[in-house]
């Protein structure tokens, strides 16, 4: 199990977030939202920042969902592309500097996490967002928007949205870590920053990260030492699926998807570990309004092409 000061940790990763956010030109402003299942969720606000056109004032902020097992901090290079969007930045459950957010046997886990999301649209009284989702968040994203279309007025896909296309299949660490009991110990065992840094390009890819700042894994390492990380995480793993199939109602269904009016835009690399476009191709098509920007890269596409990538996702947010 993690042994740092949960204090120490938590400065720890305040301060190499409020260094992240310096080097893309941001600010950010601390939230603390409760849930309905009794703990809590933080939500980092980036203001926008600049002269901000009347335009860009009129549209809704930007909601921004991050993976499984990952934080923020990845996403936060994209935020310079943005700089006249308010953005919002959910630490899901147990994730980043939330509370723990173990999710029960036999969740129903479509209306679990639209449970995480609407509480945080409450509290800054929104009634409509731009949502902006990698992986997981990609998937909860489209679990929103299908259940409640009149909140969501444009969705950013960045990589394979987690388990929601039913052609995705899970890397080994993924089936493990959603094995009773043994999920929870191995996501909790202490781990070295080197060690971390690998599994993290294993999934992303090689060389995902590099040229980037030492804070984006620095934070997600730290986040994952704190107690709540292992067990809220490994939780989730089991509630979406089994070693070696995903749980009945976790995919979307093209006849599902058919119904998501959402103007969507994916961006997707060509090698994604979790599933690549050459073969989730049948479920992004079965979207009415979705375009897909393919580019060179793995799991976390805008690291590989960060101004194509970037430029394509605030044209499509204007």
């Amino acid at each position: 199990m993690a042994t740092a000061d949960p204090a120490q940790l938590e400065a720890r990763v305040r301060a190499a977030e409020l260094g992240l956010a310096a080097r893309y030109g941001r600010t950010l402003v601390e939230h603390v939202i409760p849930t309905r299942a009794g703990s809590w969720v933080r939500v980092v606000e980036y203001p926008a920042v600049g002269r901000v056109s009347r335009a860009h004032a009129a549209l809704p902020p930007i909601l921004l969902l991050h993976g499984i097992a990952s934080t923020t901090a990845l996403a936060v290079p994209l935020l310079a592309a943005l700089p006249d969007r308010r953005v919002l930045a959910l630490d899901w459950p147990g994730h980043g500097l939330s509370g723990v957010g173990v999710v029960r046997p036999h969740t129903e886990v479509r209306g679990d996490a639209v449970a995480v999301v609407t509480p945080v649209l409450d509290a800054f009284e929104l009634e409509r967002v731009d949502v902006i989702g990698h992986s997981l968040g990609g998937q909860a994203a489209l679990y929103l928007a299908l259940a409640h279309p009149e909140k969501v007025r444009r969705l950013v896909l960045l990589g394979a949205p987690g388990a929601a296309f039913s052609q995705a299949r899970p890397t080994p660490g993924m089936r493990l870590a959603a094995i009773p009991g043994i999920g929870t110990a191995l996501l909790g065992l202490s781990t070295s920053q080197r060690a971390h840094d690998r599994a993290v390009e294993r999934l992303l890819g090689a060389g995902a990260l590099d040229g980037y700042p030492a804070e984006i894994n620095e934070i997600g390492f730290l986040a994952s030492q704190r107690p709540e990380f292992a067990p809220s995480v490994a939780s989730l793993f089991r509630a979406m699926m089994r070693p070696f199939a995903t749980r009945a109602g976790v995919e979307l269904t093209a006849a599902e998807l058919a119904h998501l009016a959402v103007p969507t835009l994916i961006v997707w690399g060509a090698d994604d570990a979790i599933l690549t476009p050459a073969h989730g191709r049948a479920s992004a098509d079965a979207m009415p309004n979705v375009t897909i920007l393919e580019v060179e890269g793995g799991h976390a596409p805008w690291l590989n092409d960060l101004a194509r990538v970037g430029d394509a996702v605030s044209t499509f947010l204007d």
